[in-house]
């Protein structure tokens, strides 16, 4: 023991003569929150933040990443595409995040997949699914929990097909997802012998639908597809049931808490809509009691999507050793995360597009989930069908 101590002693003068100084405490691994806190999609924004202040809660109590703490670093893209790409230029060249996350828009998606690519820091879409945001050549854009237009419409396309239906009336947004969504709905629907289909255009900030539903009412359709108008959809199901419509409506991937708060009894058992959170599953219940405990929200997909992200980040920065953007960037594109309660494990094309999405439908029906998920909501998700695996949308350049 006594030799033991007299090296020990030898090697640290040793040290000191030559001028070796112990390291500095390593900083911070920093990941951004870049999405909505304010505008139309603020509420999608906020949960997503929410569930990456939960990862990132949840990661420090154990230790950190690397021996560092995790640090979220919030930003509010007050959804507008220049605000975004500033902010991004910000994070990554003078705050050293090494990913964000948070793209509610197609707008601001579209913007920031050009700023990831040229500064080499990833970014995470949790909606965002206009086809265009991604081109072959991408390489720092992920999806995570919304697939591209034509996969959402793949979706869609299932229900239609397992409910037998050839006349569909559709409304969709003027702006880049509701854009998109038109072109991939006319194509497929069009592409199927007998069906028809009869499809509105409205502003984003239309607050009156009742001209499109007359007009689509006329047109006698069998079925809704209001996916391509987000912002709108708590209005379009509250005045289609005031004109007299029946038929069962496709949503556009909204948070169930936000559309039951805002359409109230016209959508129940009739209004489907999509989420990548396997809600039936244990693990996601214990997560959902959590963030309600401390929000008092429910732990809706956005949710979920921006706490998947952080622990992504957070392994893949583990595998790599460092905290290096690009790195861990090349670790995800190439990965494999699976991430217990969530709808798929995320892997990924070289271009950003999830491998093996497989959206689950649901309806909203009246009820109380179990345990401590949603207290006094009045209102619980039922599972109606897994969409088979979609296959990854292709760009065209």
């Amino acid at each position: 023991m006594r030799k033991w101590g007299g090296m020990a002693i030898g090697g640290l003068l040793l040290a000191v003569a030559v001028g070796v100084v112990p390291a500095a405490p390593a900083g911070p691994l920093r990941v951004a929150f870049l999405g909505p806190l304010s505008g139309p999609f603020a509420f999608w924004g906020t949960n997503a933040r929410d569930g990456m202040r939960m990862a990132v809660e949840e990661l420090n109590a154990a230790g950190g990443v690397l021996g560092r703490p995790v640090e979220l670093l919030e930003r509010d893209d007050r959804n507008n595409p220049a605000e975004a790409i500033s902010l991004f230029r910000s994070l990554a060249e003078r705050e050293g995040i090494v990913a964000a996350a948070g793209t509610i828009s197609s707008d601001i998606g579209t913007a920031l997949a050009r700023e990831a690519d040229q500064l080499q820091v990833p970014v995470f879409l949790v909606r965002a699914g206009a086809h265009t945001i991604l081109r072959k050549t991408s390489r720092y854009t992920f999806r995570t929990c919304l697939v591209a237009s034509p996969m959402y419409v793949q979706a869609s396309a299932a229900l239609m097909q397992y409910a037998k239906y050839t006349r569909v009336g559709a409304i969709i947004a003027d702006y880049a997802w509701g854009r998109s969504y038109m072109q991939w709905l006319d194509r497929f629907v069009r592409s199927v012998p007998g069906m028809q289909i009869q499809i509105e255009v409205a502003p984003v900030a239309a607050s009156d639908f009742t001209p499109y539903l007359r007009r689509l009412q006329a047109f006698n359709p069998q079925f809704l597809d209001i996916g391509g108008h987000p912002p709108g959809i708590p209005v379009i199901v509250r005045q289609a049931a005031e004109l007299g419509f029946r038929q069962q409506m496709f949503g556009a991937h909204n948070p169930p808490e936000w559309i039951v708060q805002r359409a109230g009894e016209a959508l129940f058992g009739r209004y489907v809509d999509y989420t990548c959170a396997d809600f039936t599953h244990p693990t996601f219940r214990r997560l959902a009691e959590r963030f309600f405990a401390t929000y008092r929200r429910y732990f809706d997909d956005n949710a979920f999507a921006g706490y998947a992200v952080v622990r992504m980040v957070a392994e893949a920065a583990r595998k790599v050793g460092a905290a290096d953007a690009r790195r861990i960037a090349e670790v995800i594109r190439r990965g494999r995360f699976v991430q217990p309660g969530y709808g798929w494990p995320l892997s990924f094309t070289e271009w950003g597009e999830m491998r093996e999405a497989r959206p689950i439908l649901f309806t909203l029906q009246r009820g109380e989930f179990p345990g401590g998920v949603c207290p006094g909501c009045g209102w619980v998700q039922k599972f109606e069908f897994r969409v088979p695996r979609l296959e990854p949308y292709v760009p065209e350049e």
